[in-house]
Order: structure tokens, then C-alpha cells, then sequence
């Protein structure tokens, strides 16, 4: 990441604030003026005084618009890896202390803008969106919050270039990305044998990425430990889903084909690994190992 970005927790400041006329507080300006030429040029002291007034109200609304951001500070964002095309939510932790707090704006850069209320001394969430256009690490700079309260003449804002960052994966595409099968050193007579889903062959200790829905809760309710169904089938052992195996240049669709048959070998339950140019996954199962090919096909780079 760049030196110049802000680093959680941040709290705003006057340096970070920025303060200028809404379309409406320019309207208002100039018709101050024009009042005040008015008076000059009629020499009324009623109009002086209208004048003054309504000055005095814009130059106090200044000092609330900066006060209403003034001391807000941001403790963390967290977030979770998405598919490109999805929308990439940031979820920030907010601390209010001090004052409380009115129409506070919060937006990312082509994300939507949302609007949130703070009392004093709260802890706030607010969830914002942005679109995963395209797989990568996607860096929504900046993160503008922004208020015009309490008269809409003025806005305050603080564009920030925050350390966050969302993972994006490819775009999961089914077609004819087929895995590649691993024959058993074991298996004799020329067929496949391994973790398959066939025979029930009985029972062992529990290892962490198992499939929950293989373990022996009837087994594990004893209190001696967790136990997962074992299971013999005519299945290669394991599967390498292989870019070498795909047709065609397009990058971008070969990467979408092996994101589509990652989430469907680790949704079948396969012993499975990865092969791309540079790059090659040991096979294996669970979460954490469907999230490992995930991200290497996210930040692939030929």
C-alpha cells in the first residue's frame, strides 16, 4: 500500500476537514449581498441590521457544520472476499464522543451514500457498497464523510485514503474446465480409489477441514472427541483442476472456469488441487483450502 494512506484507528481533525457553500449557501450569499447593497445604496438602517443578522447566522452555522464532524473517530472496517460482479460491502466501526450528532454522510467511491445519527458516547456500524467490477484487490479511496448540518448552507467533508482493502474473486463460470485425475498408487486392477462417498467404511478421528456433514455426532456425543464418517468410493484419490487443460487466450475466462469448478469440487467434497502456469496448489478439502485457490486465482498475474 502507498505511505500517503491513513492507517485505523483515524480521528478527524481540523486538517482533515475541508469546509465550502452548498448551492444553496452560494444563494444565500448573494442575497446577503445584494441586501447589503441595498442598504448602502438607500442608506437603511433596517436593512444594515437584516443584513448583519442573517450574516451572523451564516457565520455561526460554520462553526456547528465543523463541529458536527469535528472528533468523530473511525476504529476499523472489516470485510469479506466477494465474486466480481458482486457488490463489496465495507462495514466500519464508528466512535462518537463529545456532542451528538446529526445527518453525518458516509460514501466510497462508486459506492451509495448512507446517512447516520450519532449520540454522544455511542459506538456505531455503518455498512457501505461498492461494486466488484472485476477480480483483484479492490481499494474504494476515498472514504468521504461529509455534513451540512444544521442549515445546509455549508458543507464539511474529509476525503480519506484508508488502509482498506476487499479480496475479489473471478467471476465463477461452469463449462469445460473438467479436473484432472490423480490414479491411486494403491489401486491395482487400473481404477481410482480414495475419499469417495460410496461405501461406509467406518469411522476416524476427526481432522480440521473435514465436511461437517460427514461427522459422527452420535460418536462425538459419547464426550471422547470428534469422529468423522470415512467412506470408500471409485473416485481418484485426488483432482488438479488445470489450466493447461483449458482452450483459448482468454485469461479472464480460464480463471472464471476454475472458479466455478473450485466451489464445485469443494462442494461434492474433493481431495482437489490447483495448477496454473508458475503456480501449483497441493490437492486438499475444506474452507480454508477452497479460500487458498480462491485467492491465488484472484491475484493471478501471467
Amino acid at each position: 500500500m502507498s505511505d500517503n494512506l491513513t492507517p485505523l484507528p483515524c480521528s478527524l481533525n481540523y486538517r482533515r476537514l475541508k469546509i465550502r457553500p452548498t448551492r444553496y449557501g452560494i444563494v444565500f450569499i448573494l442575497l446577503v449581498l445584494g441586501m447589503f447593497a441595498g442598504a448602502v445604496n438607500y442608506d437603511n438602517n433596517l436593512g444594515f441590521l437584516l443584513t448583519f443578522l442573517l450574516g451572523s447566522v451564516a457565520f455561526v452555522s460554520i462553526a456547528h457544520t465543523y463541529k458536527n464532524l469535528l472528533g468523530l473517530k473511525i476504529l476499523s472496517c472489516s470485510t469479506q472476499p466477494v465474486f466480481a460482479g458482486e457488490q463489496a460491502g465495507f462495514e466500519f466501526a464508528i466512535e462518537n464522543s463529545g456532542i451528538n450528532r446529526q445527518g453525518v454522510g458516509f460514501a466510497l467511491f462508486r459506492g451509495k451514500p448512507s446517512t447516520l445519527d450519532f449520540i454522544n458516547g455511542s459506538k456505531n456500524r455503518i455498512n457501505l457498497k461498492v461494486p466488484a467490477s472485476s477480480r483483484g484487490i479492490l481499494r474504494p479511496w476515498p472514504l468521504l464523510i461529509y455534513s451540512d448540518y444544521p442549515l445546509g448552507l455549508f458543507r464539511v467533508q474529509s476525503p480519506l485514503q484508508l488502509e482498506i482493502e476487499c479480496l475479489v474473486y473471478p467471476r465463477p463460470q461452469t463449462g469445460e474446465a473438467m479436473p484432472v485425475a490423480i490414479r491411486s498408487a494403491a489401486d491395482a486392477d487400473g481404477g481410482f480409489s480414495g475419499s469417495g462417498s460410496d461405501d461406509f467404511q467406518g469411522l476416524r478421528g476427526y481432522v480440521p477441514g473435514d465436511p461437517l456433514q460427514r461427522i459422527s455426532w452420535r460418536a462425538s456425543s459419547r464426550g471422547i472427541g470428534l469422529f468423522t464418517k470415512d467412506f470408500e468410493g471409485r473416485y481418484g484419490e485426488s483432482v488438479y483442476l488445470d489450466w493447461y487443460s483449458l482452450k483459448g487466450p482468454d485469461t479472464e475466462q480460464k480463471l472464471s472456469l476454475l472458479c466455478g469448478a473450485v466451489l464445485k469440487a469443494q462442494q461434492h467434497n474433493l481431495n482437489y488441487g490447483l495448477k496454473l502456469p508458475g503456480k501449483m496448489i497441493d490437492p486438499g478439502t475444506g474452507p480454508i483450502h477452497k479460500n487458498r485457490c480462491l485467492k491465488t486465482l484472484a491475484l493471478f498475474s501471467k
